[in-house]
């Protein structure tokens, strides 16, 4: 299958995507994105995706030039193009190109340029993690909100790179402050004395829609959960850690500093979420999210 992408409106396949040379989001990292996955043809937690896009807009003084409806009808029109199956869709939106290659915003003059690239969906589901706790410290919220979801990712590409070079397959990154941020591309949960603590958002992290989601749902599946400062000492000691994205779910940790959480395999209690999980997703799709979109786009 192609991977497609949708240019400004323009459906190609991927690799004839083109964008200019004096695009800002190629130059200085100037966009901001959301990851969405899909069932069939339909995203899930599509509005809350929307909402945080646009606050990552304001946030770096960016105005865009289209509106939910017609974003989401692109996105649809090229996910009907893909076929059949479930997607990964990247929504990405640059300032546009600049009239010349120049930080100052007075050079920005064109209209964003919107990206929505399609892809089939590889499952991560339950994928399990080994974590390293890296020296490298996560943006501080003063600098580059990480709440901000921008295209400037370096500090992730090489935290990331860190861990692997000590053999874990992803990262913890703490703040200035030595509490546990997050990973290179999902939001934490350890099992800590009893509760599921996840680091505040006031921590320096991103506020994930997953994470989100969980916080309703733990209390529903019998958990206790806490968002608090945590500790490298407190994720090494935990009796569980288990990672949270959109495209991951729950993925249980088996190792965080080479050392083994609990007997080295997905704990009892994750495993057992992790089922639970889905079914609160596929429930919330069916009465929330699909018939929203549908309305949204227009029954295709």
């Amino acid at each position: 299958m192609t991977n497609l992408c949708n240019l400004d409106g323009q459906i190609v396949a991927e690799r004839d995507a083109r964008i200019p040379v004096l695009d800002r989001g190629f130059l200085f990292g100037d966009s901001i994105y959301e990851v969405v996955r899909t069932y069939g043809q339909e995203p899930f937690g599509w509005a809350e995706h929307w909402q945080r896009l646009c606050l990552s807009a304001a946030a770096i003084r960016m105005r865009l030039d289209l509106d939910e409806a017609t974003v989401a009808r692109r996105i649809a029109a090229t996910l009907a193009a893909a076929g059949s199956g479930d997607f990964y869709v990247r929504l990405v939106v640059s300032r546009g190109t600049g009239d010349a290659p120049n930080i100052d915003l007075a050079y920005a003059n064109s209209p964003p340029c919107w990206v929505v690239m399609v892809r089939p969906l590889t499952p991560m589901s339950g994928k399990t993690a080994r974590l390293a706790i890296v020296d490298r410290l996560r943006n501080d919220r003063r600098a580059l909100d990480p709440a901000t979801k921008s295209g400037n990712y370096l500090n992730n590409v090489l935290g990331l790179a860190e861990a692997k070079d000590a053999g874990a397959t992803d990262c913890v990154m703490t703040n200035a402050f030595g509490f546990v941020g997050e990973a290179s591309t999902s939001n934490l949960f350890a099992f800590v004395d009893g509760a599921w603590v996840t680091p505040r958002l006031d921590d320096g992290i991103l506020a994930g829609i997953t994470r989100a989601l969980l916080l309703q749902f733990l209390p529903q599946a019998g958990e206790r959960v806490l968002e608090r400062n945590l500790t490298p000492g407190d994720l090494r000691r935990a009796d569980e850690v288990f990672l949270s994205s959109t495209l991951r779910d729950i993925g249980p940790v088996t190792h965080v500093d080479g050392k083994p959480v609990g007997n080295g395999e997905a704990g009892p209690r994750t495993a057992r979420l992790m089922g639970a999980f889905q079914e609160f997703v596929q429930t919330r799709l069916r009465t929330h999210d699909a018939p929203r979109w549908r309305q949204l786009v227009g029954d295709r």
